[in-house]
Parts: structure tokens; C-alpha cells; sequence
């Protein structure tokens, strides 16, 4: 979650977002964000999956 925040200070450089590339600034990377997500959610499963055998 951190590194997908610390995406906001940089500029795009390919992608739908390039050509905004000055406006895009203090913005996550949308695809930096969902995967912090993603990873999120799968850790809470496993970690759950992993009590649920203790």
C-alpha cells in the first residue's frame, strides 16, 4: 500500500495516462492501487486458512 501511494509523485511515461502526465501528479497509480488490494484481500484469506488449521 505504501509503494502504491508513493506512485502519486511520479509521471507516467506509457499508458492511457501519459498523455496527462502533468495533471496525473498527485495521483496513485490505478493499477499499483488495485493490486495493493488484491493483496490485501488474499493475505486475510490465507492468514485466516492458516488459524482455521491451528
Amino acid at each position: 500500500e505504501a509503494a502504491a501511494a508513493a506512485t502519486a509523485d511520479l509521471l507516467p511515461r506509457k499508458g492511457r495516462a501519459r498523455p496527462h502526465a502533468e495533471k496525473s501528479l498527485g495521483t496513485p497509480d490505478a493499477g499499483a492501487h488495485s493490486l495493493a488490494l488484491i493483496t490485501r484481500a488474499v493475505h486475510g484469506v490465507l492468514l485466516n486458512h492458516r488459524l482455521d488449521q491451528d
